[in-house]
């Protein structure tokens, strides 16, 4: 710890309570373990009229100290933030977080970042590397900040798979980069799931949030707006994060239209305020090319792909030769986004602690010698039987930091 400040923790809780609970207690564990006094966090959390009953969580949340507000209709995420925002007012704090429930803080995460954005005052944001699993063997992918001309490349990666392996040309550059950095980078787009931000710079937004968002796209606007302040946004590969993808969404239910329903509002609105009428234009016009083109001639993955079939069991994957490799996974053929596993060897075997985690839904995947810098073959298979549900307990966060560590040394 080199700066000793105090910590606004802004949580919004969506039918996610055993999550926010875990994310709840990794944060004051983790804060704890850094040496910092506990009188300077505070967490706030609401309760974005969740559907499902959440008073099996939140009265444990409110033990831990935690300020809960029960809010009696879904503010959206950027509403819920900032009601988090204007309740922490009572007492400000020299930095604010904003967080996704579904995180684990793994050891130092806190710290790191905090320190990071007092030693750079040029630095109006900064996050965390995050992995999807308890051991972290699946790295989340690097966010491409949307613009017409990213929407024109994505439809038309949509649209036929020459362009979606030019797009994937792009992307594996860019992500590469991500994942193997070192020292922080400066970029134009983070992930919204975990962000630090000292409050001064709240302060010259107005706002946490634009609440015009009900969800997606409010995060996108945070960081095109504290770059337009003159501030940089900082990705911080040292500071390491646990996320459950996709736990509030729940991306595996197929009868839940609510989330693409928002995405779409959350997008016009984006695109009005930032591009304009020329810059809505083109979003429409490609929208409207991509509704026209045959149905059959969509989403079709870009290059071969072997299909492997089902697996309930752990997914082995054998490789022609034994090289550096990397295995990238998407749920979508034209691969917009792609988590990655590096290994070495010729076959890699998916461990059972983070199989668990996988929704059971069809994924591609593709594999990449690195040495040779040449993609070896595609794949394609379906996850079925059960997935984990409940969240990590405190013991097992210990005992994955404990793991982790070692790991490291």
């Amino acid at each position: 710890m080199k700066h000793d400040k105090s910590l606004a923790a802004l949580i919004v809780n969506y039918n996610t309570g055993a999550y926010a609970l875990a994310c709840v207690d990794s944060l004051i564990h983790e804060w704890a373990s850094s040496g910092r006094d506990r009188s300077k966090l505070q967490i706030v959390l609401v309760d974005n009229a969740s559907p499902e009953d959440q008073e099996g969580w939140l009265p444990q949340i409110e033990s831990r100290g935690v300020e809960v507000i029960r809010s009696r209709e879904n503010l959206g995420y950027a509403g819920g933030l900032n009601a988090c925002y204007e309740a922490s007012l009572k007492n400000p704090s020299d930095a604010v977080a904003y967080l996704n429930p579904d995180l684990v803080f793994l050891p130092g995460s806190i710290s790191t970042l905090l320190d990071y954005v007092f030693e750079h005052p040029e630095v109006g944001a900064v996050d965390p590397d995050a992995c999807i699993d308890a051991l972290g063997t699946f790295r989340l992918p690097r966010n491409h900040l949307p613009t017409p001309l990213e929407h024109v490349r994505l439809t038309l990666a949509y649209m036929h798979p020459f362009f979606a392996r030019l797009y994937s040309r792009l992307r594996f550059r860019n992500t590469m980069e991500w994942w193997t950095a070192k020292r922080p980078i400066e970029t134009d787009m983070l992930s919204g799931c975990c962000v630090f931000l000292r409050r001064e710079v709240i302060e010259r937004m107005g706002h946490a949030m634009d609440p015009r968002y009900p969800l997606y796209f409010e995060d996108t606007d945070l960081f095109r707006t504290v770059r337009k302040l003159g501030y940089k946004v900082v990705h911080h590969p040292g500071a390491r994060i646990l996320h459950h993808w996709s736990r509030s969404a729940k991306i595996g239910s197929p009868d839940n239209p609510e989330p693409n329903q928002k995405f779409e509002v959350s997008r016009r609105a984006y695109y009005d305020k930032f591009f304009g009428p020329l810059g809505r234009g083109v979003v429409g016009w490609m929208d409207k090319l991509a509704a026209r083109w045959p149905s059959e001639k969509m989403h079709r993955p870009m290059m071969e792909m072997c299909d492997i079939g089902d697996h309930e069991s752990p997914l082995e994957v054998r490789l022609p030769r034994s090289c550096r490799f990397l295995i990238e996974f998407a749920v979508h053929p034209a691969f917009p986004l792609a988590c990655g596993v590096f290994g070495e060897g010729d076959r890699w075997v998916c461990p059972q602690e983070s199989w668990e985690w996988f929704f059971p839904l069809p994924y591609f995947g593709r594999v990449i010698d690195l040495d040779a810098d040449q993609v070896l073959f595609g794949f394609q298979f379906r996850k079925t039987g059960s997935f984990r549900t409940e969240a990590m307990s405190l013991d097992e966060i210990d005992s994955l930091g404990e793991r982790l560590l070692s790991r490291s040394a």
